[in-house]
């Protein structure tokens, strides 16, 4: 993991914990909205398909975006 992936999680907590301490309506509506439409038993039955093409082809990309870091010519 880049140290610059690393900061920007770290970024992504601390907004995360901000959240959840001075603003927890917000943080409730984020998570009925997950709940609701990302993990959706019914929606992930019907678009398994779909979905399951879209992480195969992310993955290659980050794969062959990976391999071609590792043997860049310097």
């Amino acid at each position: 993991m880049s140290p610059w992936s690393k900061v920007s999680a770290g970024i992504l907590f601390f907004l995360l914990g901000l959240g959840y301490l001075y603003r927890p309506g917000l943080i409730e509506r984020i998570n009925t909205f997950l709940r609701d439409v990302v993990l959706n038993d019914a929606h992930i039955a019907l678009e398994r398909r779909k979905w399951g093409v879209f992480f195969l082809l992310l993955s290659v990309l980050f794969l062959y975006m990976g391999y071609a870091a590792l043997y860049r010519a310097p």
